[in-house]
Formats: structure tokens, sequence, C-alpha cells
């Protein structure tokens, strides 16, 4: 199976659980990239930025776990959860810990998937930032291409 088709069934299997939890969301990394590049780039993973885990972080991780996810790494303050899943890949959950991220969720445009289902992206300019922050080869060559 392609990668972009895997990536999309993950984050539609993501969408149901985190809608589930009335836990709001928005997509970010290279897949948000692609949203404003004009040739999209490959990724092996599925990235979302969290406002909060709505009935706790133990929930959420419940809920995931009940959909066949697994958590791979989970960092000490709960900020940051790597996710793996047998069929559908792998997924990476920051959790907005900052007023900026607060912020740019607030601002996050609402878009429909080719399967009709409704999901949010952060804009060109809080993707780029939050790519500046990461740092990365890969960041700078998405801003580059955004």
């Amino acid at each position: 199976m392609p990668c972009f088709a895997v990536e999309r069934t993950a984050l539609s299997a993501l969408a149901v659980i985190l809608g589930s939890l009335s836990i709001r969301w928005a997509l970010i990394g290279a897949l948000a990239a692609n949203r404003y590049r004009t040739a999209p780039r490959l990724t092996q993973d599925v990235d979302l930025l969290l406002a909060n885990p709505g009935p706790g972080l133990s929930a959420l991780i419940d809920a995931l776990a009940g959909a066949g996810w697994r958590v791979r790494h989970r960092d000490a303050e709960g900020e940051l959860i790597r996710l793996t899943h047998d069929q559908l890949g792998n997924a990476d959950l920051l959790i907005a810990g900052t007023d900026y991220q607060q912020e740019a969720l607030r601002r996050a445009a609402s878009e429909t998937m080719s399967d009709g289902q409704r999901f949010t992206v952060l804009t060109a300019e809080d993707v780029i930032i939050h790519k500046l922050i990461a740092g990365r080869s890969q960041d700078l060559a998405d801003i580059e291409a955004i």
C-alpha cells in the first residue's frame, strides 16, 4: 500500500478516536506542509497537534490501545506521544502546551478529506513556525517548498 494511502487511513482512524473523546486537534508536520506545497513529499507518519487530552491522557491512551495503537514513546511530561499500528503505520501526537500552540489550533482551517471526513490543518504560517522550531533539514526543505 502506498505511503500516502496509509497516512490517510491512519489520519481517518485517529480522527474518529479523537472525535469520540471531544479532543480538538489539527494536522501538522509533513502532511500539513503538503497542503501548501506545489509538489507533495512522502512521509512515514501522521503528526497531530492536540488542544488537550480532554477526559485525560489515560483515557486517550486507553482509546488508542483499544483501536490497536501502541505507544512507542511517551515523554515524561506527556507532551509527545509516538504511536504505531500494525496496519496503519506511525503517528505522533503533540499535546499543545504553550499559548502559541493553543492559538495555532484556534487559527487552524477546516478541510474535507477525499472520504468526506472533516479535519483541521494548521495555517501555512503556523506550519512554517512549527517547522522552524523542529529545525531538521527536511523541515527546512518543507519551508522552502511552501
